[in-house]
């Protein structure tokens, strides 16, 4: 009895033309460009470099199709069967689309972009959450305070661990909404969601980030405990930083509480 013989599955030939992909870019995203640059249409290539359509590319598969090495597509693609890396929703973004317009790409690049990439610093362009498609990216030339915000958020990106950053934004937030609703100021923009709300509340919102994780720094490298009056000391800082007058220290002491660093 002849053995039962098992067709190939998958491509065995590159498509005409190739793109290179952009680091932490969305396997789908990636798929479709390339499908666009072979005017071919998306769903044909998804079901042509994975096991269904709805399944993701198998990076073998698309290195053929793309005519990239294995190495790039693995290093650089989010979202490829075999990837178990969680990937976070309100990370997968455009890049910039006045940047990729000067690099000849016309369609969306969706990536996974970290947390703490907020702006174009070039175009002066929001990129950050929730921004979804290129239409969100909000135009900043006439808000240097947000340009500032973000480069102040990437610099405690570098000085500081992914967790500390996180929960210093999420004290801010705790702070900034108590505030808001204590002194009944119903117009703050923390207190309400969309993008431009987001955006008008990122630059208070990074200050405070930013002088809370700058006091819990400064009480780790003395290696005392916080002292009684540390919120009184810590919210006179907000309110010079902010130009605000914010008098209840509650938010204050439950950050110093539960966040401060001790030995």
């Amino acid at each position: 009895m002849a053995a039962t013989r098992s067709w190939p599955r998958g491509p065995r030939h590159r498509l005409p033309r190739t793109i290179t992909p952009f680091a932490d870019e969305a396997a789908s995203s990636y798929t479709a460009r390339l499908a666009h640059a072979n005017h071919i249409s998306t769903h044909t290539l998804r079901s042509y470099v994975a096991h269904s359509y709805g399944a993701r590319p198998r990076p073998d598969w698309l290195a053929t199709v793309s005519g990239q090495p294995e190495q790039v597509i693995t290093t650089r693609l989010r979202g490829l069967a075999g990837d178990h890396t969680p990937l976070i929703p309100h990370l997968h973004r455009p890049l910039c689309q006045r940047c990729m317009a000067g690099k000849t790409i016309h369609e969306p690049v969706y990536c996974y972009l970290p947390a703490h990439r907020t702006v174009c610093q070039r175009h002066h362009r929001w990129i950050g959450p929730p921004a979804h498609t290129v239409d969100d990216q909000i135009d900043l030339h006439d808000r240097p305070q947000v340009l500032r915000a973000a480069r102040t958020h990437h610099r405690l990106a570098r000085q500081h661990t992914d967790t500390d950053v996180r929960a210093a934004l999420r004290g801010a937030r705790h702070m900034l909404v108590y505030w808001a609703h204590a002194e009944h100021t119903d117009t703050a923009p923390i207190l309400h969601t969309g993008l431009h709300a987001c955006v008008s509340a990122y630059p208070e919102l990074i200050i405070v980030a930013a002088t809370v994780l700058a006091a819990g720094a400064a009480g780790e490298h003395t290696g005392h405990p916080p002292r009684s009056n540390t919120a009184a000391m810590l919210i006179e800082h907000l309110n010079d930083r902010l130009e605000a007058h914010h008098v209840d220290t509650t938010p204050v002491q439950r950050w110093v509480h539960t966040r401060w660093r001790r030995p």
